[in-house]
């Protein structure tokens, strides 16, 4: 019987036999080494999640209050489970775009954005890049040194040539390098892609400034460049929802026409429901009503034909209404409050300790930069050593989660980080 079984077997066709297993994604392989990991003390400041001061996910209470809501709306049958239609929730794609473009929005009061609901901010930018490419022509897009891991896969995916410009200065490895970025931006022919992150730049937690982001989009509105904003982290990098909208706001004054990305993954902690909006700043009302209907019909519809309900109505809820709104916006202050603490924390801790910057200064830059990440300047090498070692688990240049991070692994931390880099 298990002869037969091995040649019928080896008899069969599979469209797969030439398949290669590829690694593991940097991130989500790290999470999985972390769990697999039998040492009674470890520490994990890979993955971008945020964690109370105990460790634990957090379910904001606001949200919480909104699934109350639709759970009784879906019991009582005012509402029901079907489809939404292919660009999403209507409510929450007029609020989502109010959000990032404010009340002050040309865009918004003329009818020139275009905007659809979207699996979370990589599906997004997935839906964004495949427009540029298919209805725009784009070949080629630009984006910072470095940038989020899956922004290159998602680009080249879409078809996409992704090159690089200046961003992180790689003589102290910790700050903006705002001239080599304009010198590089300056450069660009007219009409060229720009990703540029809206706040809390991922992995670094370095942005620009107010003065620096008003002069970018002078430069863009100047040279013709076509802006794409991957905005993650409003509200939570700062704390105000409209200050981590200033430099997509910036750019639409100056008389850009922007592409915003947003994901609500983790500024209303619905990182499951895959919750994000892209929305497509246009030249006329005419124009944003064909990239709507063209974006739906060839994009979204071949891909999934419609986005998730659940996620959508608590988002919407949240929102839409005034008391849950305005609890949102002391939640998020409180999450931006954690997150700045700890880093406060974490640097005193290794200035404790006697740990060397990397950059030569006193380890300042953890305090300095914003959101969820810091980028500590530590080597590939220094975070082998970390893992191995100590079992604390970062990405390899270095980023370290300090959304993650718990009081009660500060001192751990620090002197782990103190020991790899005497070594």
């Amino acid at each position: 019987m298990a002869h037969a079984a091995a040649a019928a077997t080896a008899s069969r066709h599979s469209a797969w036999q030439g398949t290669q297993a590829v690694p593991a994604d940097p991130i989500l392989g790290l999470v999985a080494a972390f769990k697999a990991d039998a040492a009674p003390r470890k520490v994990n400041l890979a993955q971008g999640a945020f964690r109370t001061d105990e460790g634990l996910p957090l379910v904001l209470p606001s949200v919480v209050e909104a699934e109350r809501r639709v759970s009784s709306a879906l019991a009582s049958g005012a509402i029901d489970k079907e489809y939404l239609p292919i660009e999403g929730d209507a409510t929450f794609r007029t609020l989502s775009a109010k959000l990032i473009f404010g009340d002050e929005s040309a865009a918004l009061a003329e009818g020139r954005c275009a905007t659809l609901q979207t699996l979370s901010g990589t599906g997004a930018v997935s839906v964004a890049a495949a427009a540029l490419c298919r209805m725009a022509g784009a070949r080629t897009i630009h984006v910072p040194d470095p940038s989020w891991g899956n922004h290159g896969h998602i680009f080249r995916s879409a078809g996409l040539e992704v090159q690089t410009y200046a961003y992180l200065d790689h003589r102290t490895g910790t700050t903006l390098d705002f001239d080599g970025m304009r010198a590089a931006l300056s450069g660009l022919p007219r009409g060229s892609v720009v990703l540029l992150h809206a706040c809390a730049h991922n992995p670094t937690g370095i942005d620009p400034s107010g003065e620096e982001w008003q002069e970018l989009a002078e430069l863009f509105a100047g040279r013709g460049l076509v802006a794409l904003f991957d905005s993650a982290y409003q509200g939570y990098a700062s704390g105000d929802l409209d200050a981590d909208a200033a430099s997509v706001r910036a750019f639409e004054a100056a008389g850009v026409l922007p592409v915003a990305c947003q994901s609500y993954a983790k500024s209303l902690g619905l990182y499951g429901e895959r919750i994000g909006a892209v929305n497509f700043v246009c030249a006329s009302r005419e124009e944003a009503e064909a990239v709507l209907s063209t974006v739906k019909q060839t994009i979204v519809r071949p891909a999934y034909s419609s986005p998730p309900l659940h996620g959508a109505r608590l988002a919407a809820e949240v929102l839409g209404d005034a008391a849950l709104f305005a609890q949102w916006r002391g939640e998020l202050r409180g999450m931006a409050n954690r997150v700045h603490r700890m880093r406060v924390l974490l640097a005193d801790a290794l200035r404790a300790e006697g740990a060397p910057s990397p950059d030569g200064g006193d380890w300042g830059h953890v305090v300095d930069q914003i959101g969820m990440f810091a980028y500590t300047g530590l080597s590939a090498s220094h975070v082998d050593s970390l893992r191995e070692r100590h079992h604390v688990y970062l990405t390899r240049d270095g980023r370290m989660s300090m959304a993650a991070m718990k009081p009660a692994d500060i001192e751990y931390v620090a002197r782990a980080v103190r020991s790899v880099l005497a070594e």
